[in-house]
């Protein structure tokens, strides 16, 4: 331990060997198992001035109201294909903040309906019924919460833990293609050729304690995903599959496999990622793993939690293209590493990998025939810390000097002083927030855009 550790201050690429482990997708089964104004039960609190100076909302929908009435969500009961049970929505609904709503069973919303949850509403899934929300193609979900008046999606447990309930599935009519299903559950179809296919909105929204944290599987760049905290998944907290959706401001805490998981030929667009803590479960849980699919992200912050597993910050795998820029990796096994063929646009830029056990990643060798190795070449002789290394990228390898990425309760994911070496500018394409030309996904103290009562950090 103490070796790997001193290895991981230096920057000597140490790399270990540790044991396998099998994955598997449970949301179609559902077998597998803030801050301080913030509520312990996950409820949004009262709110009041931040350190950030910024005023009080204003509660405009009257939701800090005594003893409010709990209520079911109103939807129909069916019965799917496969012969399970379920329930759809199929006309428009609003969920006000002025009722507990309890989502109970899984929960279609079809085609041509639309659900409305207005901020400061809180929603919790039934465990002992395996509550999920589907959205379907054609349908469209307004969860656009406020940073002090946030929606909160969680357990119903008094004592809540990951898997407790299914999660939250947009489905949409994105490219690449139709004839996907979701978790290869046939009542969960995706994709289409509508690149700018809109879903609806998610804003100002924290899901806890499902299965799956936030699935957006074929959903299109007219769909705005915005402020998003996912904690206590017992999978990804947040999984793009196809689509061309754009988003920015995504938080993930204590997820019990990836931060992000891109997939299936997604293509959109992403900005300001920050994850952190990761439970002790074994290996291959990372923190952006892109998996044939070419997303584009700049200004990452990815705080790893363990330089002894073999858990990577970034992977790129089956032919990702992904291109990222603008990233701190730092406190993980190994800060990148590719896998199978490589895409033809695999780029990653003005990225700094500190204080991991191998930076920026471990050096693979022909010799090594023991594929469960993280020495083992399975790319095909692709060379990541040369590649890393090049100049031309303005990669960095040194501590970042966050002040507190890691802490559980009250997380200071930024340096002291702006990361601006070898700092790239985002393209002004009118997505991208052109101005944010340092490392990370915060600039310094200053950058308060975790302020409000829409995250909560806490080790339950």
């Amino acid at each position: 331990m103490l070796a790997v550790i001193s290895f991981a201050l230096l920057g000597l690429g140490a790399c270990a060997d540790t044991s396998g482990k099998t994955r598997s997708d449970a949301y179609a089964s559902g077998s597998e198992p803030g801050r301080e104004r913030s509520g312990a039960d996950g409820t949004p609190g009262t709110p009041s001035a931040t350190d950030d100076g910024e005023p009080s909302s204003v509660d405009v929908n009257g939701c800090n109201v005594p003893n409010k009435p709990s209520a079911v969500i109103a939807a129909n009961e069916i019965t799917l294909a496969d012969g399970t049970p379920a329930k759809e929505i199929t006309s428009s609904v609003t969920l006000g903040c002025t009722t507990n709503w309890i989502l109970s069973g899984r929960v279609f919303v079809r085609a041509g309906a639309t659900l409305t949850i207005q901020p400061g509403t809180t929603i919790r899934a039934e465990k002992a019924s395996n509550a999920g929300l589907v959205v379907m193609p054609g349908a469209t979900l307004v969860a656009a919460g406020d940073k002090y008046f946030p929606i909160v999606i969680t357990s119903d447990q008094s004592t809540p833990a990951p898997g407790d309930w299914r999660g939250v599935v947009i489905l949409g009519n994105a490219p690449p293609g139709t004839g996907a299903f979701f978790a290869a559950d046939p009542a969960m179809p995706f994709g289409g050729s509508n690149a700018d296919d809109d879903s609806g909105m998610v804003a100002f929204t924290r899901i806890e304690y499902g299965t799956l944290g936030l699935v957006l599987a074929g959903v299109g760049r007219k769909t705005t995903v915005d402020s998003v905290q996912v904690r206590k998944a017992n999978d990804n907290c947040f999984t793009m599959t196809g689509g061309t959706v754009d988003a920015k401001h995504l938080v993930c805490q204590y997820p019990a496999d990836e931060y992000f998981e891109l997939s299936g030929g997604y293509t959109g667009r992403l900005q300001y990622l920050f994850g952190q803590k990761m439970p002790d479960l074994g290996i291959d849980h990372n923190g952006v793993l892109t998996d044939a699919a070419a997303p584009t992200i700049y200004n990452a912050t990815l705080c790893g939690d363990s330089l002894t597993l073999q858990n990577y910050g970034v992977v790129a795998r089956n032919g990702a293209s992904l291109a990222l820029a603008n990233a701190v990796v730092t406190g993980w096994f190994a800060g990148f590493d590719a896998r199978g063929p490589i895409g033809p646009k695999l780029e990653l830029r003005s990225t700094l990998a500190g204080r991991n056990a191998a930076n920026p990643a471990c050096a693979e060798t022909a010799a090594v025939t023991d594929a469960t190795l993280p020495t083992f070449d399975d790319d095909a002789g692709f060379d990541e810390i040369a590649w890393f290394r090049t100049a031309a990228r303005s990669n960095t390898e040194s501590d970042p000097g966050l002040v507190a990425c890691s802490d559980p309760k009250s997380p200071k994911p930024y340096p002291a002083s702006a990361l601006t070496t070898g700092a790239t500018k985002p393209p002004d394409d009118g997505f991208f927030d052109a101005t944010s030309a340092y490392l990370g996904a915060f600039r310094d103290a200053n950058d308060a855009w975790l302020s409000g009562v829409w995250t909560r950090f806490d080790e339950k």
